[in-house]
This record gives C-alpha cells, sequence and structure tokens, in this order.
C-alpha cells in the first residue's frame, strides 16, 4: 500500500490535471487536494516505518472513507468508487493483522 499511496499522493501534490478536475467535481478547493496529498505521501512514508505504521494505517481509513463518501455524494460513475473501497478493504485487513 505504500508505494501506491505515495504515487496518488504525488500526483495531487503536483496539480495533475486529472486529479485537479476530479477534485473540482466533487466540490473541494485545490488546496485541500494539496492537502490530501501530502497525506498519502505520510501514509506512504509512515507504513514502511514500523513505529508508526499503526498510524498511518489509521490516517489511510480516514482519508479512504472520505473519498468513498466524496464519490457517493457526487454521484460519480460507478467506476470510479471501487479503487477507493478495494484500498478501504486493505486499510482494515491491516488494521485486522494487528490485532492477531
Amino acid at each position: 500500500m505504500a508505494a501506491p499511496s505515495f504515487f496518488f499522493g504525488f500526483t495531487k501534490v503536483i496539480g495533475k490535471q486529472d486529479k485537479v478536475e476530479l477534485f473540482n467535481r466533487l466540490g473541494y478547493p485545490i488546496w485541500f487536494m494539496k492537502l490530501v496529498g501530502i497525506g498519502e505521501i505520510t501514509i506512504a512514508i509512515g507504513l514502511l516505518l514500523e513505529p508508526t505504521r499503526f498510524i498511518a494505517i489509521g490516517l489511510s481509513a480516514i482519508i479512504l472513507t472520505g473519498a468513498v463518501f466524496s464519490h457517493f455524494r457526487a454521484k460519480e460513475p460507478k467506476e470510479a468508487i471501487p479503487p477507493a473501497i478495494v484500498f478501504l478493504h486493505l486499510t482494515a485487513i491491516y488494521i485486522f493483522t494487528f490485532f492477531l
């Protein structure tokens, strides 16, 4: 999960056009897109470090829950929602592995 988190965060921080269009369509300002991107990059780094892994997973769950909610709220096409749901499930799996 670290590599995709870093990649998607980086595309938001640099302001890739498709991400700008997505955040505009979802009704969010560009500064919020960059904040989410920084959060995703922070998650990627946190996942790689043992002491911060659980915090990174929690932050990931918050961002991904917000992404799923935003896509549903904006009535996005059904094809746009599954990636966020898949990563949310992966986050849940990570959380449960801490308690096994």
